[in-house]
């Protein structure tokens, strides 16, 4: 039997660095309290990856232009968690998931995500900006 994904909940914040740590803290909190996580290896690589992608679509997405708001929206079930990032950017093609770019000191973000999360997936959604899919599984 599949178990459906609801929608658990959603935040959105201006695009300013300094409320990304306080974003990702408010989203962990959140998750503590309504999903198995707290057992989970994947707490620490959850809030890496949230930081990273929020971070990203703060800055490169949407320019740091604070008019400009960073969505973030949270389903879970039993077994996994999910986070869609959504930014007003113009439409980019990310990086490839290249082991290499680990070893260089900037521009590795996105291949960092992609080791910690199960699935991550960016699409360009028309008349809104760039989103990033990040799906975990709870171990």
């Amino acid at each position: 039997m599949t178990t459906i994904k609801t929608l658990q909940s959603e935040y959105s914040i201006e695009s300013r660095r300094e409320l990304v740590p306080g974003v990702v803290n408010d989203i962990m909190e959140y998750l503590k309290h309504n999903t198995p996580i707290a057992g989970c290896d994947c707490f620490f690589d959850i809030k890496v990856v949230l930081s990273e992608l929020i971070s990203n679509a703060v800055i490169h997405g949407n320019g740091e232009e604070p008019l400009k708001p960073v969505d973030i929206t949270v389903f879970h079930d039993d077994n996994s968690i999910e986070f869609l990032i959504v930014d007003r950017g113009v439409e980019f093609t990310p990086a490839n998931k290249e082991e290499e770019k680990l070893l260089c000191e900037s521009n590795r973000g996105i291949s960092i995500c992609h080791i910690l999360c199960k699935k991550l997936i960016y699409k360009f959604i028309e008349g809104k900006g760039n989103s990033a899919r990040a799906v975990f599984i709870l171990k």
